[in-house]
């Protein structure tokens, strides 16, 4: 007998077949999409820094990284940025004539994110391109972030210009 199609039993075993494979599936690719914007947080923060000193070397001017919209206190929020900009003081997330680079929270949503207690703004030196910490301190964790509970990155920054993280690693470095 010559068929031409699906009878509904063998249409209702595919569909079967099918939700089972995507329900399994499904817990991969939320951990992939966390992890995907922890790596995205983690590049665009380098690259930030990287312009911070980079620009402040170049036009031998002082650059400062701000962290507005954030404490010392993780919070769950998008509504933050990490602005570099030739400004002491800034606590807008909008981009003027002064600003470098932004890395701005709602581009990168669902982060529980805190910064350092003292460091709400950090100056980059534009001699060398370090920056500028209180006396003794030579490495502090800048920012920590994280999607799900017990796996959190933590930025360092080294008071000769090196960004570090912290947490993660075997996941985000390769």
């Amino acid at each position: 007998m010559n068929k031409n199609g699906f009878t509904l039993l063998e249409l209702i075993i595919a569909i079967i077949i099918s939700a089972i494979a995507l329900s399994a599936a499904a817990p991969r690719f939320h951990g992939l999409i966390a992890r995907k914007k922890v790596e995205r947080t983690v590049t665009e923060l380098k690259g930030l820094f990287i312009v911070a000193k980079s620009e402040a070397v170049m036009r031998n001017k002082e650059v400062y990284l701000h962290t507005v919209g954030l404490t010392d206190t993780k919070t769950y929020t998008d509504d933050w940025c990490v602005l570099a900009t030739t400004e002491p003081t800034d606590n807008s997330c909008t981009t003027n004539n002064n600003t470098l680079y932004i890395v701005n929270g709602h581009s990168l949503t669902g982060l529980n994110i805190k910064r350092h207690e003292d460091y709400a703004t950090i100056k980059i030196d534009s001699m060398n391109g370090h920056p500028k910490f209180n006396a003794g301190e030579g490495l502090i964790d800048w920012l920590t972030f994280e999607i799900e509970s017990g796996k959190a990155i933590t930025m360092q920054m080294h008071m000769f210009g090196r960004l570090y993280q912290r947490g993660m690693e075997k996941r985000l470095v390769k």
